[in-house]
C-alpha cells in the first residue's frame, strides 16, 4: 500500500514543528462549529417554521438540503482565495456574509425569503470552514494534522452536541426567530477571539496570484491524483452516512417512534458523544499508530457496524433502541475515520493546501447533501431508509479506500505534487 506523505509543510525557515496552543484548538473548533449550529440548532424549529411561514414542512427541510449544497459549491472558490489572499482575509469575510444572512434568517416572513437567507448564510459558512483546514495545513504536517484536526473536530463536535438542545428550549420558551439570534451572538463571539488570537498563516510571499487558469489546472492535478481522490472520496461516503442520520432522525425518532421534541435533542447527542470520544482516542492514538493505521482500524468498525445496520434495517419494526444502537456504532466510527482520511489527502498538496481543502469540502458536504436528499425521497413511514442509507455510504466508503488507496497506486504518485503554473499542461504526475 502506498501511504500519503509526512512531508512537513512548514514554511521555510522553520526549526521545529509547531506547538499546539490550547487557545487555538478551541478558537478553530469553534469556526468549525458555525455550520453544524447553522444545521443542527433550528432542527427542533422546523415545524413551528412551515406553521408560521404557511408552508410544507417538506419545504422547511429543504433548507438543509440547501445549506448544504450552496455550502459545497461555494468552498470551491473561496478555497482557492484563501491561497491568493491568506487565510485571515477570507474567514473575515465569511463571518459577515453569514452575520448578514442570521438577520435575514430571524426576519423572514416567506419561505423563499428563508431559503435565500439560508444560502446566502451557507457561503459565509463556507468562507470559515474551507479556511480552517488550509489553516491548519499551514502549519502542521500529516500525523500533525490529523491529530490537531481531530482534536478541532471534538470540539467542532460540541456544537451538534448541544445545538438540538438549545433550539429545542429557545423554542420552549420564545419564537424560533430567537433561534438566529443565538447563532448571531456565537458568530460574533467566534469573529472576536478568533481576529484577537490567531495570526495569518501564510505570509504573502507564499500566496499564490489569482489567475483562473491556475486555479483550475490545480483542481485538475486533485482529479487526476487516484490515490489522493482515495482517502477524499473514503472520508465524503463516511461522512455521507452522518448526514443521513441528520437529515431523517428528526422523522424517524419524532414521528415514527414518537419521542417528544424535547428529548431529540438528547437522543441526537448520544451519537455525536460516541463520536467525539473517538475523536479524542483517534488524537491520542496518532502519534504512536499514524494517521494510516488509524484509519483503516476505523474503517474496519464502521465495515462491521455496516451489518449491524443491514441486519436491523429487515427487522419488522425494530426498537427505538435497536435502531439508535445500529446508528451509533457507525458514526462513533467517524471520529476516527474523517479526520485521518481528511489527513491523508491533504498531505499530498502542501503547496495548495486552500484548493485542497476547498475540493474536499465541496466533495464532502455535496455528497452529504446528495446522500441526504436521496434518502429523504425515500420516506416510507419506516427507520428502512435511515439505516439503510447508512449502510451504503460505510460499504461506499470502505470500497473507495481498499481500491483506490491500496491496490495499484502508481509510485510516482506517492508523493506530494505541487501547484503547476498557470499556462501549463495540468496533467496528473
Amino acid at each position: 500500500m502506498t501511504g500519503a506523505p509526512t512531508k512537513p509543510s512548514h514554511a521555510p525557515g522553520d526549526d521545529a514543528p509547531t506547538t499546539l496552543r490550547p487557545s487555538l484548538l478551541v478558537i478553530l473548533g469553534l469556526l468549525s462549529a458555525l455550520t453544524p449550529f447553522a444545521i443542527d440548532m433550528y432542527l427542533p424549529s422546523i415545524p413551528a417554521i412551515a406553521l408560521d411561514l404557511d408552508s410544507p414542512v417538506a419545504l422547511v427541510q429543504l433548507s438543509v438540503t440547501v445549506y448544504l449544497g450552496v455550502f459545497a459549491m461555494a468552498q470551491l472558490v473561496l478555497g482557492p482565495l484563501s491561497d491568493v489572499y491568506g487565510r485571515r482575509a477570507i474567514v473575515g469575510l465569511g463571518l459577515a456574509v453569514f452575520l448578514l444572512a442570521d438577520v435575514g434568517c430571524a426576519l423572514a416572513t416567506s419561505m423563499p425569503v428563508m431559503l435565500s437567507a439560508r444560502a446566502i448564510q451557507a457561503v459565509g459558512g463556507a468562507a470559515v470552514a474551507v479556511t480552517v483546514p488550509a489553516l491548519v495545513r499551514d502549519l502542521f504536517e500529516r500525523d500533525d494534522y490529523a491529530r490537531v484536526m481531530g482534536l478541532v473536530m471534538l470540539v467542532m463536535a460540541l456544537a451538534p452536541l448541544l445545538a438540538p438542545s438549545v433550539g429545542g428550549l429557545i423554542i420552549l420558551y420564545a419564537s424560533w426567530r430567537w433561534v438566529f439570534a443565538a447563532l448571531l451572538v456565537i458568530t460574533l463571539l467566534a469573529g472576536f477571539v478568533f481576529f484577537s488570537r490567531v495570526p495569518e498563516t501564510l505570509p504573502a510571499e507564499r500566496r499564490h496570484p489569482l489567475r483562473l487558469a491556475r486555479v483550475l489546472g490545480n483542481y485538475r492535478l486533485l482529479l487526476g491524483h487516484a490515490p489522493a481522490l482515495g482517502y477524499l472520496l473514503t472520508g465524503a461516503a463516511s461522512f455521507g452516512g452522518m448526514m443521513v442520520f441528520i437529515v431523517t432522525s428528526s422523522d424517524v425518532y419524532i414521528d415514527l417512534y414518537a419521542v417528544p421534541a424535547a428529548w431529540f435533542g438528547p437522543l441526537f447527542g448520544i451519537n455525536i458523544m460516541a463520536a467525539m470520544l473517538f475523536s479524542f482516542v483517534n488524537a491520542r492514538l496518532v502519534p504512536r499508530y499514524g494517521a494510516e493505521r488509524m484509519l483503516r482500524f476505523g474503517l474496519t468498525v464502521q465495515a462491521a457496524a455496516v451489518l449491524v445496520l443491514l441486519g436491523v434495517a429487515w427487522l419488522p419494526q425494530p426498537a427505538l433502541w435497536l435502531v439508535a444502537l445500529a446508528a451509533g456504532c457507525y458514526i462513533a466510527m467517524a471520529g476516527i475515520v474523517l479526520g485521518n482520511a481528511m489527513a491523508g489527502f491533504m498531505a499530498f498538496f502542501p503547496t495548495m493546501a486552500g484548493t485542497a481543502s476547498a475540493f474536499a469540502g465541496a466533495a464532502r458536504f455535496g455528497f452529504g447533501a446528495l446522500t441526504g436528499s436521496a434518502v429523504s425521497l425515500l420516506h416510507d413511514g419506516t427507520a428502512r431508509p435511515l439505516l439503510l442509507g447508512m449502510a451504503a455510504c460505510g460499504l461506499l466508503a470502505v470500497f473507495c479506500y481498499w481500491l483506490m488507496c491500496c491496490l495499484g497506486t502508481p509510485s510516482d504518485q506517492a508523493a506530494p505534487i505541487a501547484e503547476r503554473p498557470a499556462g501549463s499542461q495540468a496533467s496528473p504526475r
